[in-house]
């Protein structure tokens, strides 16, 4: 009986989801770019929201995206941005399909997913790592972008599982990286592993101020790191409420020497 309550998962045979076109040859020299945990796009205002948003934004990273939904228009119809979707599963009877959405000004030279080792529990769904490569600046180098959500309600050992296809993820490009998304980093040990990895690969955190009372287990999950750019500016928009999430806001300079 629990089996038709899951959702349907992916499988080897799914491909990736692209939505919209691009406009620009490259990223630079000045880009800016939104993080959001969009909570699938269900609360009032939030098309509003991410209209308002999104306008004068070059690279997006949505988590808890979806497809088949009533927003569906507002990525199909784009014709500034191009909308990479990795989807982790697609609802049994809605066919709503969730998972992770990566959208930018210039067209992805490569893109790649990766779904979580383990699932979650009763849902057993998994999650997400997506990543996409764009053409910055001049140089021949690419930026590499990872859009993530990771494991939550399981134990730190199937979360450090999740972060090794990170590592792998971040292992073969020297480029530039932008590595942002909801990390799930609801206590230390968690976030010590994630520090970790970002360290390993030469990552640094953006910092930011952040509202001090949050709904997740008073813990800050979502986070924006990065290598081979100038952050220029960065900022959690805590006035929004049309998530669980505060979106994130953050500019970024190409350097001289990407």
């Amino acid at each position: 009986m629990l089996n038709r309550f899951l959702p349907h998962c992916y499988t080897a045979d799914d491909e990736l989801r692209e939505l919209g076109r691009a406009t620009n040859i490259s990223l630079g020299p000045e880009f800016k770019v939104l993080v959001w945990n969009i909570l699938k796009a269900k609360r009032t205002n939030w098309i509003r929201d991410f209209k308002e948003l999104v306008i004068d934004k070059d690279l997006v990273l949505l988590q808890e995206a979806v497809l088949n939904a009533p927003s569906d228009y507002l990525f199909q119809n784009d014709e500034r941005m191009q909308w990479v979707m990795a989807r982790s599963f697609r609802h049994r009877t809605t066919y709503v399909e969730h998972g992770v959405k990566t959208g930018c000004a210039v067209v992805a030279c490569d893109r790649h997913f990766y779904l979580s080792p383990h699932t979650e529990p009763f849902s057993q769904t998994q999650k997400l790592l997506l990543s996409t490569q764009y053409r910055i600046g001049e140089s021949t180098d690419l930026l590499l972008v990872i859009n993530m959500h990771a494991m939550n309600f399981v134990g730190v050992k199937k979360y450090s599982d999740q972060l090794d296809q990170l590592s792998c993820a971040l292992d073969d490009h020297t480029g530039p990286v932008i590595l942002a998304g909801d990390f799930n980093t609801w206590n230390p040990s968690r976030f010590v592993y994630f520090l970790r990895v970002a360290e390993r690969a030469n990552l640094r955190e953006a910092c930011m101020q952040r509202q001090t009372r949050l709904a997740h287990m008073n813990q800050h999950l979502d986070h924006v790191f990065y290598r081979g750019l100038s952050l220029k500016s960065i900022e959690s928009l805590k006035h929004y409420r049309s998530s669980d999430h505060a979106p994130i806001v953050a500019s970024f300079l190409v350097t001289e020497d990407v």
